[in-house]
């Protein structure tokens, strides 16, 4: 009998943004008119920091890009790929090689989903080879973003034995600010407000976001797994 190492069903995953959005999803100017001040710009690389820190806690609670963004997904292995020892080819009937008990898609973190740009595998020798798109579904649809395996397709071989697969997608809402749901910027805007008035009384921005109300705005745009 020979000895298989047991299936993970949650395995380690590397997520890093290769690519920053290249606006704020609000204006120095709109936190200006939000907090009445005057036209001196003596503030605005402050304020323009406090912007930053406040789209990168909304980002990470609610798991959303707001502004157009490029990230890259590691992967030890497929999810579900049981084989980890295996090195030949597969042969036999598409019902057998993929079992419905095993998932067929890789979840995205960040959404909106816009694309999947690249996918890459690595050989035992850590030497990259592009995949074929065409072996996938890519699911914009739901919420967070799905790469699904075709029906008539199955995984490409990837034989490193960590960060196998490199996952290269685009997320956020559009380019601009506009494309930004409101209830979003507005949130943005409570937090940064806050933090500008109780700088110096260590408001962070996770400290910001329950102070200004701005969380509660943020948990309506989570997605919760069951």
């Amino acid at each position: 009998m020979a000895l298989r190492q047991a299936t993970r069903y949650r395995q380690y995953r590397g997520h890093k943004r290769i690519t920053a959005p290249a606006v704020e999803p609000i204006t120095v100017q709109d936190v200006r008119e939000q907090l009445r001040l005057d036209e001196d710009a003596s503030e605005d690389a402050y304020i323009e920091l406090l912007i930053g820190a406040a789209r990168e806690q909304c980002e990470e609670v609610t798991g959303r890009a707001l502004i157009t963004q490029s990230w890259k997904m590691t992967l030890d292995q497929w999810p579900g790929f049981q084989e980890p020892w295996w090195d030949g080819v597969m042969q036999g009937a598409i019902s057998e090689l993929r079992s419905s008990a095993r998932p067929f898609w890789v979840m995205l973190p960040r959404y909106r989903l816009q694309s999947v740009d690249e996918v890459r595998i690595f050989d035992q020798a850590g030497n990259p080879d592009t995949v074929d798109l065409s072996l996938f579904i890519v699911d914009t649809e739901q919420e967070p973003g799905r790469l699904v395996l075709r029906s008539t397709a199955t995984w490409p071989i990837a034989l490193q034995s960590t960060n196998a697969v490199e996952i290269d997608y685009t997320a956020g809402y559009g380019d601009n600010p506009e494309d930004v749901p409101a209830a979003l910027r507005l949130a943005l805007m409570q937090m940064v407000s806050t933090m500008y008035e109780y700088r110096g009384d260590d408001c962070t921005a996770e400290n910001a976001m329950k102070q200004s109300g701005a969380g509660t705005i943020f948990n309506r745009f989570k997605v919760y797994e069951l």
